[in-house]
């Protein structure tokens, strides 16, 4: 059930669950008093079921009901690090630094810079759009509840690009995972996110994202996590695994299946070498204002890493948005503009398609 296509929200079903409990203990009473001379320990006997479940409701299903009606973004962690009766504070501060983390660059995909042809420092999220805790639940398993940056309490309107590039990322993260939920094939889920996310920096940087959120099996007694939000039950998701981990790591490997191919010079800006990954900014000759480029696994980090700040001329295949503006590259050629690296001796570079 989705609350936002409901009259009721999940704590209205509670309270009408605990109004109906209410209603059975008090007709208990009355019936105890009138035929059994208010005999407690008859009463007690027959509310005992009825208490149990309003214990059970004030404890753990008011607060994830709470959870789901006000998270905009919702995380489940499960495994035997979150079945103890007091789980480590460490798996909760490193999820807040992750989902802070990725989000921001999520974030940062959607909304480009304001700057391209001088801006060049990284992209950080201001403290007024990041996201905002709603609540923690634990039962068994870790749920955290964030919300998106209320209008209200901010100095930037609705209508800001910055405001509503959050709200795109936190849709896009849940997006890719709704996907991974609902879907066993490779091919099914990379078809389900494209339809969804038809904005190919988007996409990539969200798969990205998730990816890095899933479990990698490094981190001790967590099996999985399950990522939701906009009042969805965490029940109705799968959790991500190592496996979904592999599933979006192919995926990523080959993301732009078009043909088309252009040449386009710029500067380059916060290279990834973990993800292969580079922003192209200040294009010349054209109305695209940065390019993100992919340029495989076979080049060693030491060659792109001298890439950063150099102006330069790539080729390759792109994917375009649906405003027709190019927006992912796997690049096939890159030649440097400026005078070549001493260190590397190169002024161009190939990069073959990964096998």
């Amino acid at each position: 059930m989705n609350s936002s296509s409901s009259e009721q929200t999940w704590q209205h079903l509670v309270d009408s669950k605990a109004r109906d409990l209410h209603e059975q203990i008090a007709a208990a009473y009355i019936w105890t008093k009138q035929n059994a001379g208010e005999d407690e320990e008859l009463f007690r006997n027959l509310t005992r079921q009825q208490y149990d479940w309003l214990r059970n409701l004030y404890e753990h299903e008011l607060p994830l009901a709470k959870l789901l009606d006000e998270a905009d973004l919702t995380v489940e962690i499960r495994g035997p690090a979150t079945r103890i009766a007091h789980p480590r504070l460490s798996i909760v501060s490193s999820m807040f630094t992750d989902v802070r983390k990725h989000v921001a660059q999520v974030t940062k995909a959607v909304a480009g810079v304001r700057d391209p042809l001088h801006d060049e420092k990284p992209f950080h999220m201001p403290t007024e759009m990041e996201l905002g805790f709603s609540s923690l639940v634990h039962n068994g398993t870790v749920r955290f509840g964030f919300t998106l940056p209320r209008p209200e309490e901010t100095l930037l309107q609705a209508d800001d690009p910055l405001f509503q590039a959050v709200t795109r990322a936190v849709k896009a993260i849940r997006s890719v995972s709704f996907s991974l939920s609902k879907f066993d094939s490779e091919a099914e889920v990379e078809a389900k996110v494209k339809e969804e996310l038809t904005d190919p920096k988007l996409r990539d940087s969200a798969l990205i994202a998730v990816r890095q959120l899933a479990p990698s099996g490094r981190r001790s007694g967590i099996e999985g996590i399950t990522i939701a939000g906009g009042g969805v039950q965490l029940s109705e998701i799968k959790p991500l695994t190592k496996e979904s981990r592999q599933t979006v790591r192919h995926i990523l490997a080959a993301p732009v299946k078009e043909l088309e191919v252009i040449t386009v010079s710029g500067t380059v800006r916060e290279t990834d070498l973990d993800d292969k990954r580079f922003e192209i900014r200040g294009i010349e000759a054209g109305q695209l204002t940065d390019l993100r480029c992919i340029y495989g696994s076979q080049v060693a980090d030491r060659i792109a890493s001298v890439w950063l700040n150099q102006k330069v001329e790539v080729k390759g295949r792109v994917e375009r948005d649906s405003k027709g503006r190019a927006r992912l590259m796997r690049v096939t050629h890159l030649r440097l503009l400026d005078a070549q690296p001493k260190h590397t001796g190169q002024s161009e570079f190939e990069f073959p398609e990964d096998v």
